[in-house]
């Protein structure tokens, strides 16, 4: 499958990655507990291996007292966004795609798809990964039509993902929103992110994308 082109989407992730509010029940269960304690249960019920769990606990161990405080209360204080992976690469056309592309004079109509990883890190550990694919028809500089967008994370207790694609101005667009739950002693924090990839104005072969809080 020939690569056209690996482009790094310009993701702002600096913009309030995760809003973790604590639920005021987990305010008050905790409240006899140490900053450690209430972060190391949040770390447990992440899906981790021993050794970065252990990684991650020591860290957090080495912070100041006020920083762990903060932490403990929000644990997205201490996210980290590494860059992010993406790729757009051409596709086979079904025998129903060499068809309707026989249908067009002008520039052949491509089957492209994009790849996209997006990971979220504590001290170099990943604790939440978002992924999407989104797979599209383009003729010469627009794309004509959306074919398939899924998106999905991992690392969380539970998350539900709802995909949306639309084209504008000839430009295509698919967008994951992902509803997302940790718990901490049986108390979730919830948040909700919006995945999403744009391709750009006269190169279906590159796109914009952003990961941002709803």
């Amino acid at each position: 499958m020939p690569t056209l082109k690996h482009t790094t989407l310009g993701i702002v992730v600096a913009l309030a990655f995760v809003a973790f509010a604590p639920h005021p029940a987990l305010a008050a269960e905790t409240a006899s507990s140490t900053p450690q304690e209430t972060f190391n249960e949040f770390v447990d019920d992440l899906a981790l291996a021993p050794a970065g769990k252990e990684e991650i606990e020591n860290y957090f161990a080495s912070l100041p007292k006020a920083t762990q405080e903060a932490a403990a209360a929000d644990p997205s204080t201490l996210f980290t966004y590494p860059e992010p992976s993406s790729t757009v690469s051409q596709v086979s056309t079904t025998s129903s795609d060499e068809h309707r592309v026989s249908l067009f004079s002008g520039p052949a109509v491509r089957t492209l798809q994009v790849i996209n990883r997006q990971d979220v890190e504590i001290a170099g550990v990943t604790l939440i990964t978002f992924s999407l694919s989104y797979t599209y028809e383009a003729r010469g500089g627009s794309v004509t039509r959306n074919i398939a967008c899924n998106g999905a994370a991992s690392g969380v207790i539970s998350a539900s993902s709802s995909p949306s694609t639309w084209i504008s101005q000839g430009r295509g667009t698919c967008e994951i929103r992902t509803k997302a739950s940790v718990f901490v002693k049986g108390v979730p924090f919830q948040f909700t992110k919006v995945h999403s990839v744009t391709t750009q104005a006269g190169n279906p072969a590159r796109v914009d994308g952003r990961i941002y809080t709803a």
